[in-house]
Order: C-alpha cells, then structure tokens, then sequence
C-alpha cells in the first residue's frame, strides 16, 4: 500500500486543489476491500469496492485535498483493510501506507 501526490511535488500551495492517491497491490478479493484516508487520527473517507474478481489485482483510490496553513506538517495515510466477514481472520488483515507529510505555504 502506498500514498502519493498526482502530478506534484514538492510543497503544496494553501488553498490549492491537490489529488492523493492509494495504490494497493494485489488484493483479492476485492469486493471485500476498504480502504480508509486518515490525516493523522482523523478518518477522512472511506471507499468500498464491488469487483468481484477472486484473482489478485492492482485497485487506486484518490481523495482531493485543500490543504491550509494548519495542514503543514500533518501527516496523511491510507490504509487497507480485508474484510472476510466472521469466518475469516480477526481483527481483518490491515496494512498501512508509509505516511506522507504534508508541507504547506
């Protein structure tokens, strides 16, 4: 799992549109992945997939941010969780992005 910034880098401009973006790597099945945005400990979005594949694929998910002067330094994530339901594992498998620090002017 991994967090990036689509077409920029380098510091972001306050009140400036930026996308983020979530890659995770081959996930099956994927109708039972969500994966969750955090800034800090703060949940920010979720989103839910309905592919029915069983065969491990590449899914992106991305979250449009305004960032302000009070974002510099914050740190933002994405996170991957594999709900089996009651059969399957507990808690759900979980795996985290790297996080990403924002740096804002």
């Amino acid at each position: 799992v991994s967090i990036s910034i689509v077409n920029h880098s380098g510091p972001m401009k306050e009140g400036k549109q930026y996308e983020l973006q979530c890659d995770v790597q081959d996930v099956a099945p994927v109708q039972y992945l969500t994966l969750k945005w955090y800034k800090g400990q703060t949940l920010l979005n979720q989103t839910t997939f309905t592919d029915t594949l069983i065969t491990p694929v590449d899914e992106v998910a991305t979250l449009l941010i305004r960032p302000d002067r009070a974002d510099d330094g914050a740190q933002y994530r994405c996170e991957a969780e594999l709900k089996l339901g009651a059969e399957g594992p507990q808690p759900p498998p979980t795996v985290t992005s790297k996080p990403l620090n924002a740096e804002v002017y």
